[in-house]
């Protein structure tokens, strides 16, 4: 029975990713921006408006026109979708994933550039906020129903209406433009090597952005956590538990705590996956050079080859996470291992 469930569920999360990538293929192959007529206006070869610019075929160089050749000839399929789609998943599994039109470089070269960046904002600022969270949920819980809980749950439930690009865009604007307190764009400052220096640099720009995506999402986990331990407070072995005169904070902590983060664990590791979305705001607004940023460029530029290949590792990174969570879960909670 293990065997087939862990068969059903990798074959589930395969084709999971086949739908996702197809329908992210289709609304690129139909979007109004062409990355040809892209490429053919950098080169002067089209006007703004879409006719005839000052420079024609014969003035174009031999490289240009290779260029497109070799973008043209790996990606686009004379219009048919079906053998762009089919030959897109072949370019995938060879490692082949095209070429960005708008920095010239392979597509996989850019994402192994920039995907570190954002790892490292979307983990802390997820441990950040998990921790942050699970901690305020257990002050709401235990002291449900006073002042400080009301005004906590009030607050969050605010906090939640406003979007994350609301937060970013006040924080960079009064921190960063108006009392340059933090820097408005880049990673780092001066030349990266293993020294205290350029590791303080790179917090020093993280900063911002961390802070912006842990801030949006504490709240999440600090509702959830309350909700999970009021729920385990009415369970037998907490009553039993306390009759047998066990101290409160041994009761909080190894009766109630661990079995309300259990529901906690599968969403940590989803958020993860999901947090790449909100990371394309954050750093588009704090000019933060990850893969959110290099989607959002691509969108605004036609850049079909990059803006397939980030969809391409943020539908992984979601997968992954699911899959992880559901393999994993049961080693954590022996009722659903012996189930």
């Amino acid at each position: 029975m293990r065997v087939n469930w862990l068969i059903r569920r990798i074959g589930l999360a395969v084709a999971t990713w086949f739908v996702a990538l197809f329908i992210s293929y289709v609304l690129f192959e139909y979007a109004p921006v062409n990355p040809i007529n892209y490429i053919l206006t950098q080169l002067g070869m089209l006007s703004s408006s879409g006719g005839a610019g000052g420079m024609g075929p014969a003035l174009m160089s031999k490289q240009s026109f290779e260029f497109i050749e070799q973008w043209a000839s790996a990606f686009m399929i004379h219009g048919n979708p079906v053998l762009g789609f089919a030959k897109y998943i072949v370019n995938t599994f060879e490692g082949n994933w095209g070429w960005s039109v708008v920095y010239g470089l392979p597509v996989l070269t850019l994402i192994a550039k920039y995907l570190p960046w954002t790892l490292f904002i979307v983990v802390s600022a997820n441990l950040i906020s998990f921790f942050v969270g699970v901690y305020l949920g257990q002050y709401m819980a235990y002291h449900r129903g006073s002042t400080g809980d009301q005004a906590v749950t009030q607050f969050i439930t605010v906090k939640r209406s406003i979007p994350v690009y609301i937060y970013a865009a006040l924080l960079v604007y009064f921190l960063g433009f108006e009392y340059h307190i933090f820097p408005t764009h880049g990673a780092y400052s001066g030349t990266p090597g293993l020294n205290l220096r350029f590791i303080t640099s790179v917090l020093y720009h993280a900063a911002l952005p961390i802070f912006t995506l842990a801030f949006s999402s504490f709240g999440h986990w600090a509702l959830s956590m309350r909700g999970n331990i009021i729920s385990v407070l009415g369970e037998d072995y907490v009553n039993y538990a306390e009759a047998r005169g066990l101290p409160s904070g041994w009761i909080q902590r190894r009766y109630v705590g661990r079995n309300a983060l259990l529901p906690l664990y599968t969403g940590i590791i989803i958020a993860l996956g999901t947090s790449f979305g909100g990371a394309v705001f954050v750093e588009t607004i704090f000019s933060y050079p990850g893969v959110g940023a290099l989607l959002s460029s691509s969108l605004s530029n036609g850049d079909w080859a990059l803006g397939m290949g980030i969809l391409l590792i943020l539908i992984l990174a979601v997968i992954l996470g699911m899959v992880i969570a559901d393999l994993t879960y049961s080693l954590i909670d022996p009722r659903v291992r012996q189930g």
